[in-house]
């Protein structure tokens, strides 16, 4: 069976409840998502420094995961005889005033954290009116996840006890990096389940960013080559939406489509090529992973 989630402000008794589906885990937890921007914006103005928490409806004191003793405690503050889940639908439920859908970073009050939303590898790519969109996962969506781990739709693979980590604390969310939390610690743990990196790559540090980069420019390539075989598509029209990319993804990947592009135009057998530089590459990442 599935397991639904909902986002929830435990100081305020207030939700915003997008989810009028019953979407799980998975299904939403990721950047861009209209839900999950909701909720970021709300942490930049109304909810500012509040508790949030993301809650599954599996989610019990009892259940003995990641989050069982936040829940536990939940529920014996409020004296609830319902789970927390249910319990919120009787929340009072807003929208943002102004929808911020540029947010990129959360701060963890009590754990004195930081997260940066856009280092987390890429996980799919999309096209919509031939702009290329990057989908990754929304690692606060998940640290505040409670009762991960019971369902269909859960996170299961890299860092899955990580999620839940941040459940019950008080956050902030803004645009750009705010001094005020500059001697705060960056969390910078990596969720993914698609991009081919190993799961023993666990932070999104310096060292593992050269081997998700290598990784991203690979699977990029295998999106635009079966984009490619559908002849209605002309590559050549195509441009890259880059607002979910740091800084060295949009460079490394706008300069790997415009190499692209130029195999496509000037030579017939391209893919022939552009295999040989993808051998040369993968050499030199066993040479890099060697090395780290």
């Amino acid at each position: 069976m599935g397991q639904y989630y909902k986002f929830m402000n435990l100081d305020k008794k207030q939700r915003c409840d997008r989810n009028q589906h019953m979407l799980k885990l998975l299904e939403h937890s990721y950047l861009e998502n209209e839900y999950c921007m909701d909720i970021l914006s709300l942490l930049s103005d109304k909810w500012k420094g509040d508790r949030v928490l993301h809650v599954g409806d599996y989610a019990e004191g009892n259940d003995n995961t990641t989050t069982c003793k936040v829940i536990e405690k939940i529920e014996k503050d409020y004296k609830l005889d319902r789970t927390v889940y249910n319990w919120q639908d009787g929340f009072e439920d807003i929208k943002p005033e102004k929808k911020q859908n540029k947010i990129r970073y959360v701060y963890n009050l009590d754990k004195k954290e930081y997260i940066d939303l856009l280092k987390q590898p890429i996980q799919w790519f999309w096209l919509e009116k031939n702009k290329i969109h990057f989908s990754k996962f929304n690692s606060f969506a998940l640290l505040i996840g409670c009762g991960n781990e019971q369902g269909g739709g859960d996170y299961y693979l890299a860092n899955h006890l990580q999620v839940g980590s941040w459940a019950g604390d008080h956050f902030v969310s803004s645009e750009t990096f705010l001094k005020d939390y500059e001697d705060f610690k960056e969390n910078n743990f990596i969720f993914n389940e698609e991009l081919g990196i190993s799961k023993n790559r666990r932070k999104y540090d310096k060292r593992n960013e050269r081997i998700i980069l290598f990784y991203e420019e690979k699977a990029f390539l295998e999106f635009l080559e079966r984009i490619r075989e559908c002849k209605d598509y002309d590559v050549n029209k195509f441009k890259i939406q880059s607002h979910s990319l740091t800084d060295n993804e949009k460079e490394r990947l706008e300069d790997f489509f415009d190499r692209y592009k130029s195999f496509i135009n000037n030579h017939e057998e391209h893919l022939k090529d552009e295999e040989e530089i993808l051998k040369f590459d993968e050499k030199r990442l066993k040479e890099m992973e060697q090395s780290i």
